[in-house]
């Protein structure tokens, strides 16, 4: 055979396949390209929104991340019901703290922190009760006009009140640290400042002894946010503790406690927190090293290297383990085994509902706030952190472009199936790689701007290929529309071509056709019909007379009146072309009753019925006729009479439109007579425009229009 010599395509010509531009690549290019661009600029530039969904993710990821809590790990003892229950309600006298104190330290506790504010004197002390009930008792004597009010309980006394005395002398006897809050309501809330070479950071605003060295390697700018004045406790408990530490805490725009500062600018100094104050004071070394890795810093102190933002935050790592937690009433109650706490830092605060300091943690749970002071040491002691590099930004925005570059290259290729399993595989891979990054190495890089990127180019290249694929199928479709109406009416012209007929026979009733149907939509008793039936109508009407392709020839052609036999004969071309067209719908499977030659059929074998019975091949009645039969009916009739012929004249419109009137509802469908005396005019207008050519022979005596409609 000729093509077994034909020469196999080369590499180098599939490769040119592969490569030569398809139609709506260039668009599939230029829209993923820009989308690409769009999501970098995003990732730059995030808007709070999406923000919070990056916020969403990271907590997704986070979930999980398991590691055992080191044996230093802090304790945290609660003032909850139970010791509210047994030793009165709060606030406690302060003795009763200093009790609480005391039990901590005979059990061993290296660092007691209170997470209590106590900024006035204690109402439970007798001193206070007396100057109060002084105050109460006392005659009012009128006061000066300009002396401002005082209350008796908040002036400050002479000497401090014996109960806050108590406590003192219990903080003074061990490493304490008291916690005092930190106001940013005041003007300039955030500062672009230097990072001093060398400055002083105290771990107590009044502990000058617990004064420590923070060094940074050269000035580094660093937005820290600087507080307008503090809230802190009475003098003598300040003093009487070794160090402060300010409880101040950041959460993001959804509420959500992910990261703490460490160090802020105090009164010219830089302060630690709480928790970091509580550390500082389990060594002997009071060195801070603050060294600069690209924008971000770390905060170095003996062992440990503890990574922070520009702002001076740590990301924390609240992991999976619970922190030890002992109730106020059993240290009290002496129910701690003992030597329990040894070497432990413990946490004291209130842990009632309605007292505690609660936040919400990435998990979704709410978390007390000595769970997060506590969580703070148990990250710097085990030195496991979660880090967002300063490189992060970089290799996210990389990623970007990488998988939109990617997924328009893909999705840009013929097929879809692969391709969106490419672009899923690749959504799951930045997902899992992240994750793992974060559970396994403490690397924090979101993947949400390289899914997005995946995600938005998907939705849009496919939306943009599917309409271009929907375009050339429509093309496509409107091809085999028109080489099936072609088809159609070359089969009508063949059939036609024997007959006596013309084929603007064959167009001028597919008119009538389409305009009888319109206007029978138009009312209500037919208000079932679609355009999309209409045009199938329309369609089918070239095909009614295809029978007459099985009638002699002597027949068809005689130009006289027939014989009753051949009569006979020729009333069979209905029952020929019906059978015709119903084996081709068997045969090549269109059984759908909406199929167009299922219309053909039922006008081929039903355009002679007549209304009152007396029509072929059935001798249908009425509605028992389908509607294609009696639209192609008066259709007929109307061409019929009204066009001219080598055996007979023309009728005029007026008389056919008389003769139709007349035949309402013994021929033709009353309300198909109705529909064509509203649109006659449009009936004359397609017999005129597609009226045949006259014929050269003339005609012959005119018979009467029942002759004359023998076919």
């Amino acid at each position: 055979m000729a093509t077994a010599n034909r020469p196999s395509p080369s590499r180098l010509d599939r490769l040119r396949d592969l490569l030569r531009p398809r139609e709506g690549q260039a668009r599939m290019y230029g829209l993923g390209l820009c989308l690409t661009l769009a999501v970098a600029l995003l990732s730059i530039f995030q808007p709070p929104p999406l923000q919070q969904l990056d916020l969403l993710l990271y907590d997704m990821m986070v979930a999980g991340r398991a590691v055992p809590p080191p044996p230093s790990a802090p304790v945290v003892v609660g003032i909850d019901e139970d010791s509210l229950a047994a030793y009165g309600q709060w606030p406690w006298p302060r003795y009763r703290l200093a009790q609480l104190v005391r039990q901590l330290r005979q059990q061993g506790a290296s660092v007691v922190v209170l997470d209590l504010l106590m900024p006035e004197a204690d109402r439970t002390a007798p001193e206070v009760i007396q100057r109060e009930r002084q105050r109460d008792l006392a005659p009012v004597a009128p006061a000066p006009a300009d002396a401002a009010p005082m209350d008796a309980a908040h002036a400050p006394p002479s000497a401090p009140d014996s109960n806050s005395q108590r406590l003192a002398n219990a903080l003074a006897e061990g490493p304490s640290v008291l916690a005092y809050y930190l106001d940013f309501s005041q003007p300039a809330d955030i500062a672009t400042t230097a990072a001093p070479t060398t400055a002083t950071a105290a771990i107590g605003p009044a502990a000058p002894d617990g004064t420590v060295v923070l060094r940074a390697d050269g000035g580094h700018a660093w937005h820290m946010p600087r507080a307008g004045r503090q809230l802190r406790s009475v003098p003598v408990l300040t003093a009487a503790a070794g160090a402060e530490g300010y409880t101040n805490a950041l959460e993001d725009l959804d509420g959500t406690l992910r990261r703490v500062p460490l160090l802020l600018p105090v009164a010219g100094k830089e302060r630690p927190s709480l928790a970091l104050s509580a550390l500082l004071l389990t060594s002997q070394n009071r060195l801070l090293r603050l060294g600069k890795d690209g924008s971000d810093f770390t905060l170095y102190w003996d062992r440990h290297a503890i990574p922070l933002d520009t702002a001076g935050n740590l990301l924390l790592d609240y992991r999976n383990a619970s922190h030890a937690y002992l109730s106020a009433r059993a240290v009290l109650d002496g129910k701690v085994a003992p030597a329990s706490l040894r070497g432990k830092i413990v946490l004291i605060g209130t842990w009632a509902k309605g007292l505690g300091d609660w936040h919400r943690t990435p998990s979704g749970k709410w978390l007390n706030g000595l769970d997060i002071h506590a969580t703070i040491i148990d990250n710097v002691l085990s030195d496991t952190f979660i880090v967002r590099p300063d490189w992060a930004r970089g290799v996210e925005l990389t990623a970007v472009l990488l998988a939109g570059l990617a997924g328009t290259l893909m999705l840009s290729q013929p097929g879809y199936v692969l391709s969106l399993l490419a672009v899923l595989a690749g959504t799951g891979g930045f997902y899992w790689t992240a994750r793992q990054l974060l559970l396994e190495l403490g690397v924090h890089l979101s993947p949400l701007f390289p899914i997005m990127a995946l995600v938005l180019i998907t939705t849009c290249l496919s939306l943009l290929k599917y309409g271009i694929e929907a375009r050339k199928l429509h093309a496509r479709t409107l091809d085999l529309y028109e080489a099936q109406d072609e088809i159609i009416f070359s089969l009508s012209v063949l059939a036609e071509s024997r007959d006596k007929d013309t084929g603007q026979h064959i167009l001028r009733t597919q008119r009538y056709v389409e305009i009888l149907a319109r206007e029978l939509a138009a009312t209500p008793a037919y208000a079932h019909l679609t355009p999309s039936d209409i045009e199938l109508y329309a369609k089918s009407a070239p095909l009614h007379d295809i029978g007459k392709v099985g009638i002699p020839d002597s027949i068809l052609q005689k130009p006289g009146k027939l014989t009753d036999d051949e009569y006979t004969i020729m009333k069979t071309h209905p029952l020929i072309g019906a059978a015709t067209l119903a084996r081709i719908i068997v045969g090549h499977g269109h059984p759908e009753k909406r199929h167009f030659l299922n219309y053909a059929r039922e006008m081929i074998e039903a355009h002679h019925e007549r209304w009152d019975g007396g029509g072929y091949p059935h001798g249908l009645r009425g509605a028992a006729i389908p509607l294609a039969g009696r639209l192609m009916a008066l259709a007929d009739v109307y061409d019929a009479l009204i066009s001219k012929r080598v055996y007979k004249r023309g009728y005029s419109h007026a008389e056919v439109r008389t003769y139709i009137a007349e035949q309402s509802g013994t021929q033709f469908d009353p309300d198909l007579v109705a529909a064509f005396q509203r649109r006659h005019e449009e009936f004359f207008r397609v017999a005129q425009e597609y009226a045949d050519v006259a014929p050269d022979a003339a005609p012959q005596a005119a018979p009467d229009a029942g002759t004359a409609l023998a076919g």
